[in-house]
């Protein structure tokens, strides 16, 4: 199977900006991955603008369920990430690596998947 990557800068604008090359590029594709909610959002209204529907022809999902995932309509299937938790985690080894202790503690994140629109159900 092949894969088509865009890239951006994981903002609206660079959402838009690949995924109009994406889909002047590619072949026909029926889902897409995005490393920000931003940049599904900003790929989500182009694939709007040239006639496919979301999820029913294109299925997307976003990265971080930013507060806007929700008000989007479709509202946007994203993963989760725990920012809170992540920054007191990363304040956490900071302050042991400059205390000059041994051993850094390292921690597993747990990220969720939120099921909202975007997503087709397969039969």
């Amino acid at each position: 199977m092949e894969s088509r990557v865009g890239y951006g800068n994981f903002r609206l604008d660079m959402g838009r900006e690949a995924m109009k090359k994406l889909l002047d590029e590619a072949p026909p594709f029926t889902a897409l991955f995005a490393a920000s909610d931003e940049m599904a959002i900003g790929a989500m209204g182009v694939a709007l603008e040239r006639g496919l529907k979301v999820p029913e022809d294109l299925s997307i999902i976003g990265y971080d369920d930013l507060v806007f995932s929700r008000m989007v309509f479709p509202p946007l299937t994203t993963i989760h990430q725990p920012l809170p938790m992540m920054g007191r985690m990363a304040s956490e080894m900071l302050i042991q690596l400059i205390e000059g202790t041994d051993q850094v503690s390292s921690s597993i994140v747990t990220h969720q998947l939120i099921e909202r629109q975007t997503v087709r159900q397969m039969p």
